[in-house]
């Protein structure tokens, strides 16, 4: 979702991950990246990479979606696992906002089957699970 992000690494995505890379963001011209909205499927009101990614997977047509590493809090005081991003990109300041987009993909998405796995989480609209039992 973020271009500061994709331009900040995009040679370091190219080099490492070999997949469909997509984006909110038009950089169709700029990196060669899909855009999302234009596959039809809709990114808001996700409004975040998280929520985004589970409503891509549904919208895939994922027979189940694990969640990982999905805490929409600070967990031991940290935006990130990896710590602050560097100078020029967001650090989780939308944060307050997460919890409702991510009920609001829930509700778009209620026939789904997806399980929050994190370990520690502000998550309460999704059904919890221990990854080694889901998987």
């Amino acid at each position: 979702m973020d271009r500061q992000w994709w331009d900040m690494h995009i040679e370091d995505v190219r080099l490492r991950f070999a997949g469909e890379k997509l984006s909110s963001c038009n950089l169709v011209k700029r990196h060669g990246i899909g855009v999302v909205g234009r596959m039809g499927i809709g990114w808001e009101p996700h409004g975040n990479s998280g929520a985004g990614c589970v409503a891509l997977a549904a919208a895939y047509g994922a027979s189940k979606i694990i969640m990982l590493g999905y805490d929409c809090q600070r967990t031991g005081g940290q935006a990130h696992w990896h710590g602050d991003h560097p100078k020029g990109l967001g650090n989780a300041g939308a944060m307050p906002r997460w919890a409702g987009q991510f009920q609001q993909l829930r509700n778009k998405y209620k026939d789904a089957n997806i399980v929050n796995c994190s370990r520690a989480t502000a998550l309460e609209c999704f059904s919890k699970g221990i990854l080694e039992q889901e998987l």
